[in-house]
C-alpha cells in the first residue's frame, strides 16, 4: 500500500507542477502552434525561403540576419521534433519552475537557445532549427540545482548525468564529419562507415551550447550571497587579524 500510494503521491505532485507552470506551456504551446501553421501551409519544402531566414546558418548570420539566433529555437523540422521538443519542456521545465520560478526558467530558455545557437555557428553546420538548445539548457540547470539527485530514468546522480551530457554532445560536435577537423573527423567518419551515420543528425554543437549556457546559470543562482551576517563576519575576522 505504501508504495502504491507513493507512486500515486509522485504522481499528483507531478502533475500538480505540471499545472502551475505556465512559463513551460507558454514555450510548448508556441513552438507546436507554428509547427501547425508550418505543416498547414505544405512544410518545410513549401516554406524554404523562411526556413533559410529564420532557421540559423553560419553564412546566413554573418550576411546580418542576426536575428536567427533566436528565431531558430522556434521552427522544428516536422511534428516529431516539435512534439519531443514541447514535452521536454513541459517534463523538465515543470520542475526547474517548481524550484527556481517562472522568470529564471524562462531565462534559461532564452539562455539555452543563444548559447546553442553560437555553439552551433563555432562548431556545428548546415541549417539549424529547433528548442534542443532551450531544453537541455533546462536539464542542465536541473542537474546542477540537484546534483545529489538520481535523475529517473538513468541511475545516476544530476552531477554525473549533467558532466556526461556535455562531454558526450561536445565530444560529437568535434568529430562529426562535417565539422572538418583534423584526426577528429576521421573518427566521424569511421562511426559513419559503422552505420551510426544518423547519429550526426542532432544538433551536438547546440545541444553542448545550451547545456553549457544551462550549467552556467545553475552556477549563477547558486553563487555565494552577501548578507549582512557574512558582512559583520568578515569585518570581525579583519579586525582580529
Amino acid at each position: 500500500m505504501s508504495v502504491s500510494g507513493g507512486a500515486f503521491s509522485n504522481a499528483a505532485r507531478n502533475a500538480g507542477k505540471l499545472a502551475r507552470s505556465p512559463v513551460s506551456w507558454a514555450f510548448a504551446v508556441v513552438i507546436l502552434a507554428i509547427q501547425a501553421l508550418v505543416g498547414s501551409a505544405g512544410g518545410i519544402d513549401a516554406l524554404g525561403f523562411w526556413y533559410e531566414n529564420l532557421g540559423l546558418s553560419r553564412g546566413g548570420f554573418l550576411a546580418g540576419k542576426v536575428w536567427q539566433i533566436f528565431s531558430y529555437g522556434f521552427l522544428h523540422g516536422g511534428w516529431l521534433h516539435a512534439g519531443v521538443n514541447a514535452l521536454f519542456v513541459l517534463v523538465i521545465g515543470s520542475r526547474v519552475e517548481d524550484m527556481a520560478g517562472r522568470p529564471m526558467t524562462a531565462k534559461v530558455v532564452v539562455a539555452g537557445i543563444f548559447g546553442g545557437g553560437v555553439a552551433h555557428l563555432a562548431l556545428g553546420s548546415g541549417l539549424l532549427v529547433g528548442l534542443s538548445g532551450g531544453c537541455v539548457a533546462l536539464l542542465l540547470l536541473l542537474t546542477t540545482l540537484s546534483p545529489q539527485s538520481r535523475m529517473f530514468p538513468v541511475p545516476v546522480t544530476g552531477r554525473s548525468l549533467g558532466l556526461g551530457i556535455l562531454v558526450a554532445e561536445l565530444f560529437m560536435a568535434l568529430v562529426n564529419p562535417a565539422s572538418g577537423w583534423p584526426v577528429l573527423s576521421d573518427i566521424g567518419r569511421w562511426f559513419e562507415g559503422h552505420g551510426m551515420a544518423s547519429w550526426f543528425d542532432l544538433g551536438h554543437a547546440c545541444h553542448f551550447g545550451g547545456g553549457l549556457a544551462g550549467w552556467i546559470c545553475g552556477r549563477w543562482i547558486l553563487r555565494p550571497r552577501v548578507t549582512l551576517a557574512r558582512l559583520r563576519q568578515d569585518r570581525a575576522r579583519r579586525e582580529g587579524e
